[in-house]
């Protein structure tokens, strides 16, 4: 029998009057015994309120991005969006150099590294540093950018605006203040915007039905001259890493990039910004630390010395991009600091460079005493230091036979499936051998 049966019969049961008060009601109190219980309230009653409770709730207050972020809200023809803003004075330093010491860093370096002529007039003065956070990471149409940073210099301040929209019908609205803003400015700044950035955007206004020069604005891709400086140094070149590794600066509490789009999908879906607002200090250390990472690729190219490269690998990529743009003495020097500075496991490239930027510039007996270093080693990586030995014995002293000993070296470190390699190595050793009979025979 169930609870509710039970108090069925309970109430079935006919009230007893008694015919002696009991000894409280005896005293002259005129609260009814039923109503002293424990709980203040008859059975029945009790009984009710356990078989059914009533559950409260407690409402939890939504935070809308405007009580959470330091903005406003932007209207223009196209609706609505809304903007956060913040400024950074000159004497703001992050990383290494202050902002004022970056804007007074010759930008020659840009053109020269990513080979685009238009970068040769490149100021950042009036240069838009640029970076979204999106809706997913792979990109293609069905992929938003809900929050685009913009950081520009404006007098002697460095301003950084976000464009968020609080849901996807600002769209319209935050791509033409975006628009306005990129007619601004004749150059780009970013961080892999050549392959993400900027096509996403572009597609973005395609899709808005409006035009933009986005495409053909020049930019200055920070991710390429940071593969080619600093490839091997640290273990990768992201953007994350770069800011730690190199520039010595670490974020506190921040949202890691693959959880960006989720948070956003929940605040689209709840309108709660407790977890979407951190995104905008993500966005915002990620564009000031495009401008500290431009401000030390054009320092370290420009003045190597100044900017005291601290890996040998540094170093040596310096070297590599000097000799590349025909800067030979400035190569040199660098490849001589990265052979000082590097491990066992890079110094063999090193000096397979540095010898033969010597040999170009006619320093032969610095080559050929590098050469002869390198043959001492007990495990060659090549036979380079043999073949270019054979050379120096045949052209400059004349001493086939030693030459031939060389070339015979080279053979046997030169492993079989490189047939072109072996090929021109015996064309060598004829050539020699036949020199060697003519001196023989006069």
């Amino acid at each position: 029998m169930d609870l509710k049966e039970r108090l069925k019969r309970l109430n079935s049961i006919p009230k007893i009057t008694p015919t002696h008060p009991s000894p409280i009601e005896a005293s002259g109190s005129e609260e009814p015994l039923a109503r002293r219980g424990e709980g203040g309230g008859d059975l029945r009653e009790r009984l009710n309120r356990i078989l059914q409770p009533e559950k409260v709730y407690r409402k939890r207050e939504i935070l809308p991005i405007e009580k959470l972020v330091e903005g406003q809200v932007i209207s223009t023809s196209e609706g609505e969006t809304f903007r956060a803003e913040e400024s950074f004075p000159s004497h703001f330093r992050y990383g290494e150099m202050t902002l004022t010491e970056i804007l007074d860093i010759p930008a020659y370096p840009a053109h020269l590294l990513l080979r685009d002529d238009r970068l040769r007039e490149l100021d950042f003065r009036k240069a838009l540093f640029l970076d979204t956070e999106t809706t997913g990471l792979s990109g293609g149409t069905g992929t938003f950018a809900f929050m685009v940073g913009l950081g520009f210099f404006q007098g002697d301040q460095f301003v950084v605006h976000q464009l968020f929209m609080r849901d996807y019908s600002e769209e319209k609205a935050s791509l033409s203040i975006l628009q306005e803003i990129l007619d601004s400015y004749q150059f780009l700044v970013t961080f892999n915007g050549r392959h993400y950035d900027i096509p996403l955007l572009e597609t973005r206004f395609i899709l808005s039905r409006r035009s933009s020069k986005i495409r053909e604005m020049p930019n200055f891709d920070l991710l390429y001259p940071s593969r080619k400086i600093w490839k091997g140094a640290f273990e990768n070149c992201r953007l994350v890493t770069l800011e730690t590794r190199l520039l010595g600066m670490e974020r506190e509490d921040d949202v890691p990039s693959e959880w960006i789009p989720s948070l956003y999908f929940d605040y689209v879906k709840t309108g709660d910004a407790r977890k979407i607002h951190r995104v905008f200090y993500h966005n915002r250390m990620d564009i000031l630390t495009m401008v500290a990472l431009a401000g030390r690729i054009h320092l370290i190219y420009h003045d190597p010395q100044a900017a005291r490269p601290r890996k040998g690998v540094e170093h040596f990529s310096l070297g590599r991009l000097f000799w590349d743009h025909g800067n030979r003495e400035k190569a040199i020097t660098c490849f001589e600091t990265a052979l000082n500075r590097c491990d066992d496991e890079l110094a063999w490239e090193v000096m397979k460079w540095l010898s033969m930027a010597f040999k170009r510039t006619g320093r032969n007996e610095k080559a050929r005493s590098l050469w002869e270093e390198m043959m001492e080693w007990p495990h060659k990586r090549d036979g380079h230091p043999c073949i270019e030995l054979a050379k120096y014995y045949e052209h400059r002293l004349k001493e086939f036979e030693k030459a031939i000993a060389f070339v015979d070296q080279a053979l046997a470190m030169t492993p079989s499936h490189r047939e072109r390699e072996i090929a021109l190595l015996l064309e060598r050793k004829q050539r020699l051998l036949k020199k060697k009979d003519g001196n023989a025979n006069r």
